[in-house]
């Protein structure tokens, strides 16, 4: 029984710590040290869609237990609270129910709202595009359209499509209107309108962590987050390519 509870607390920590865009070894030594918190040999083997957990009775029995993992984002706060949390349970050891109920917390913390997010992406697109040479005009249009964008790629995120058709109508719509503008306003620099626009559906977080990956030895889950990452940029820059290609075809 106890095992079997220790098991579920174990996976949950590292449920939320990989949907949260954790890197493998950290969600792997979280789960560890869990365990071995409460004197129970543990052993974890993590890739990007699933955890796999095995622990080790004093008779050398195992009891194993997998999770699969289908969605995933960037949240620092959650892997921040997890990882703190577990450490918290080196120190002290608290009875099961209270760890249960803390990752329970975790988890269901209220995220940025929408508009919130919308605002972020809005001024973010304004300020890459500035950073990259862009007018204050080009940077206006790209806070618009980065808006605009975002919100056409949280509808889809709502019905719960895979994240590769997400990013495909992301740069479909940031190209459509990035030529759209300049067809309207020939005094705009549609290029740095588009980079400034999409830069923030980029998915730098995976790649760095892709490459701490390997530094640690968890090659086979680096390649699979590489390979993911430069997936989405290709259907992100494929979505632009063919909004470039329908701006040129009505020309």
């Amino acid at each position: 029984m106890r095992s079997a509870e220790l098991m579920k607390i174990a996976l949950k920590a590292g449920e939320i710590m990989l949907r949260s865009g954790a890197e493998i070894y950290r969600v792997e030594e979280t789960i560890v040290r869990i365990c071995e918190s409460y004197r129970v040999r543990c052993e974890s083997f993590v890739l990007p869609t699933s955890i796999f957990i095995s622990l080790v009775d004093d008779e050398g029995g195992r009891n194993t237990a997998f999770m699969r993992i289908r969605d995933r984002k960037v949240d620092l706060s959650g892997i921040d609270r997890v990882n703190s949390l577990s450490r918290r349970i080196r120190k002290s050891c608290p009875d099961f129910d209270t760890v249960r109920k803390e990752l329970e917390q975790i988890e269901n913390a209220e995220k940025h709202s929408f508009p919130v997010r919308l605002s972020a992406t809005g001024l973010g697109s304004f300020a890459f595009t500035l950073l990259f040479q862009g007018s204050i005009y080009d940077s206006l249009v790209a806070l618009v359209i980065g808006c605009v964008s975002y919100s056409a790629r949280e509808v889809l995120t709502g019905k719960s499509l895979f994240s590769f058709l997400e990013n495909l109508l992301a740069g479909l719509v940031t190209g459509l209107l990035s030529t759209a503008a300049v067809g309207l306003f020939p005094v705009l620099d549609g290029y740095k309108i588009i980079v400034g626009s999409i830069i923030m559906y980029l998915p730098g977080v995976s790649i760095t962590n892709s490459i701490k990956d390997a530094l640690y030895g968890d090659l086979v889950a680096s390649m699979a987050r590489l390979g993911e990452a430069i997936l989405l940029v290709t259907v992100l820059s494929a979505g632009v390519g063919i909004a470039l290609l329908i701006s040129a075809y009505r020309r």
